[in-house]
């Protein structure tokens, strides 16, 4: 059971980052108000992706809204939680999921193993914004 969100967050990319498809990443982005607590640009199908990360422990809502705010600058827009919410977020937010389309969930057990709960879209056309554009560029 996670106890603090760092913990989630630390938890998951120790498993995360051992794609093979990750490019460049980095933590505390700031292309919006309140950073993206994690963005990666990472190769699917022969393509460059950019994806955000958001981290929560219990307030979905808010996490969802974090993940809406990043989706003008990625192509996909994951939230993280643990495992223990797949049943909640399959009961009460699956239709919020599937008309925003680009928003992912992500569960993760106590031991790092990480689950895709719900699968976005990918979104073709977004915005570059100053700090997504230095971190294509320089890793930054």
């Amino acid at each position: 059971m996670f106890i603090e969100e760092k913990q989630l967050k630390e938890t998951f990319w120790n498993n995360y980052k051992k794609r093979k498809a990750i490019v460049r990443y980095q933590f505390e982005n700031a292309m919006r108000t309140g950073n993206c607590d994690l963005l990666t640009l990472e190769v699917f199908q022969e393509k460059y992706q950019i994806n955000a990360f958001e981290f929560k422990l219990t307030d979905i809502k808010k996490v969802l809204a974090q993940a809406e705010a990043n989706l003008p600058f990625v192509n996909k827009s994951w939230i993280v939680v643990p495992i223990n919410k797949e049943n909640l977020i399959r009961d009460k937010y699956l239709n919020y999921l599937k008309e925003k389309r680009y928003i992912g969930v992500i569960g993760v057990e106590d031991g790092g193993r990480w689950n895709i709960i719900y699968q976005p879209m990918i979104q073709q056309q977004f915005k570059v914004n100053q700090e997504v554009l230095k971190f294509i560029v320089e890793g930054k």
